[in-house]
């Protein structure tokens, strides 16, 4: 594998302002909790963190569906996105095990498709990504005391056929993950209005597609990609197919009934891998529920089937529980109707 130079940002500026007063139709959600161990025999994990910040270059997306301009039927948004996973694991040597780091570029639109109808809108997004995903370390996947591109770690592959099980084999401490990425995504959402003109309940289905590359946002070459042997055990592609329901509680509830909760959502999402090594669990299932409050901040409850998706842990596959906190960055705004 090819080493990468990756330098963590703290983006403190992006958990300010520009971190919660912008929205987002398409992107995974903030978030922490616990989440139970998919090989418990090999490692336990005490929790996962996912403090996803996006900078925006520009973001009009919530002025367009709030506005009274007739003609505001559509918003988008140019954005720098820096995904980060890292996961707390029960070892006292080295609690946090190659965390995970995705650096993207990204662009979204959302448009409205009837803009003059008074309770029910219809909404179509699309979005795409293109970036850099790694762990940022320097050994062999194969082997903690080998350094990563040596002569050493390339033979270390030669050991690897389609019966090998890489869940025993790779190096969980200091194993090193690299490739670039690009990912298009499309959003179909159906929106009923209450009489604030706020959404009351809404379904969306997303549509989205990942390919692994070698080359930075297509042009930068030897920057960060992977070697032929990689891509044979990631699979160049992957497939994903979401759904959301989504339904808000009205004014009268939260007075009468005392309830804290604005809206909630349930969903399911499918993750295909196109083609990866033998021993790779192909699909990833997730089934999810979330009560979010007036702040938008919310408490979720997620169950995982399937390949892990945590860097070269794709390899691993069971069963996980995840419980935690998480922000909604596309919440409920009021829409005003086009007279």
């Amino acid at each position: 594998m090819k080493n990468c130079l990756l330098i963590p940002i703290l983006f403190v500026y992006g958990f300010s302002n520009a971190q919660f007063k912008d929205i987002y139709p398409i992107g995974d959600q903030i978030n922490i909790g616990y989440k139970s161990s998919m090989v418990p025999d090999k490692e336990n994990i005490l929790f996962e963190a996912n403090p996803i910040v996006r900078l925006p270059i520009y973001n009009n997306i919530k002025t367009k569906l709030e506005s009274e301009n007739p003609r505001a039927s559509k918003g988008s948004t140019l954005y720098l996105n820096f995904n980060p996973t890292i996961r707390m694991y029960n070892d006292n040597s080295k609690p946090i095990k190659t965390p995970s780091y995705k650096i993207s570029l990204g662009f979204q639109n959302i448009i409205r498709l009837d803009p003059t109808n008074k309770i029910k809108y219809h909404f179509l997004s699309y979005g795409i990504e293109s970036g850099h995903y790694s762990n940022g370390q320097s050994k062999c996947i194969f082997g903690k005391n080998i350094d990563d591109g040596s002569e050493d770690c390339n033979n270390s592959y030669l050991s690897i056929t389609n019966d090998s099980k890489l869940t025993d084999l790779i190096n969980r401490e200091s194993g090193n993950f690299s490739t670039n990425f690009s990912e298009v995504a499309i959003n179909y959402r159906i929106v009923d209005l209450a009489d604030d003109y706020k959404p009351k309940q809404g379904i969306s289905f997303l549509l989205k597609y990942n390919r692994f590359h070698n080359n930075l946002l297509w042009l930068i070459s030897d920057l960060g990609g992977y070697t032929q042997e990689d891509i044979k055990i990631y699979g160049r592609n992957r497939y994903n197919l979401g759904f959301t329901y989504m339904r808000r509680l009205s004014e009268e509830a939260f007075i009468k009934e005392k309830i804290n909760v604005n809206h909630w959502t349930i969903g399911a999402n499918y993750e295909l891998i196109d083609r990866p090594h033998k021993s790779v669990n192909q699909s990833r299932f997730e089934l999810s529920a979330t009560a979010y409050f007036e702040n938008n901040l919310g408490i979720f409850i997620n169950g995982i089937f399937g390949h892990d998706n945590y860097n070269y842990r794709f390899v691993d596959s069971g069963s996980q529980f995840f419980i935690g906190l998480t922000y909604d960055i596309f919440p409920p705004v009021e829409m005003i109707h086009r007279q």
